[in-house]
């Protein structure tokens, strides 16, 4: 793309008005190397600013409203990262947000008809075996288990939800006879040392299905998530 040489150029208050920031922001976006001004006169050090660097600024307020970083902006504005690694990692928080999303809509509405194939990035889990016959049960299990999980001194992971293993395909739809068995799976630091209660578990797809209510809901939900699956 050209430019003509005799391109207007804007004072900081004209960019300050026009991007609805204020100069101390402006000039910090300056100080962590994202802009730089198309001219600064020598005697006054009065900046000056072309139409490239206010939508410069446009983008820069664009990709902070997503919730990057200053330094994940410029980084990624002057092509100093690994766009592919970047890529995945913005893909995971989105995947996690969603997830966020689709459970507090659940609760909201009480609807439980959300699912969705997802990406899981790798995690290190804290696991125990369950075994409930009724949601106050299991809830009851699942809350002395992250009590175990804290004595025992791990460092729980919050920005991953935790979750549950079912190794036998019929266990939920028989879950009023022998009761839900599954393991529970407790995020927790990729630092953790390896130990029997402890698995890593690789990244990989998932399907999340949502449900609201007591057990009595599994049986449908069991037949969505298997549609899905096979």
């Amino acid at each position: 793309m050209t430019f003509p040489n005799d391109r207007k150029l804007f004072t900081s208050a004209e960019v300050c008005h026009t991007c609805g920031i204020s100069k101390t922001s402006l000039f910090r976006l300056e100080e962590c190397g994202f802009l730089t001004p198309y001219y600064v006169n020598p005697d006054t050090g009065y900046r000056y600013y072309d139409l490239q660097n206010i939508t410069a600024v446009g983008q820069f307020q664009r990709m902070q409203g997503m919730g990057l970083s200053k330094k994940e902006i410029t980084d990624m504005y002057y092509n100093r990262l690994d766009g592919a690694e970047f890529l995945k990692t913005q893909r995971q928080k989105l995947s996690r947000m969603q997830r966020f999303l689709d459970e507090y809509e659940c609760r909201l509405t009480h609807n439980g008809n959300s699912g969705a194939f997802v990406s899981l990035p790798a995690v290190t889990c804290y696991c125990t075996k369950i075994t409930a016959f009724s949601l106050e049960e299991a809830a009851k299990l699942d809350y002395l288990a992250h009590e175990k999980c804290v004595a025992e001194g791990y460092k729980m992971l919050g920005s991953e939800p935790l979750f549950g293993i079912i190794e036998e395909r019929n266990t939920l739809g028989n879950c009023h006879i022998s009761g839900a068995q599954y393991t529970l799976c407790i995020p927790v630091s990729s630092n953790t040392d390896m130990a029997p209660n402890i698995r890593y578990f690789p990244e990989m797809q998932g399907f999340s299905l949502l449900g609201f209510g007591d057990f009595s809901v599994i049986a449908k939900l069991e037949e969505c998530f298997w549609q899905e699956v096979d």
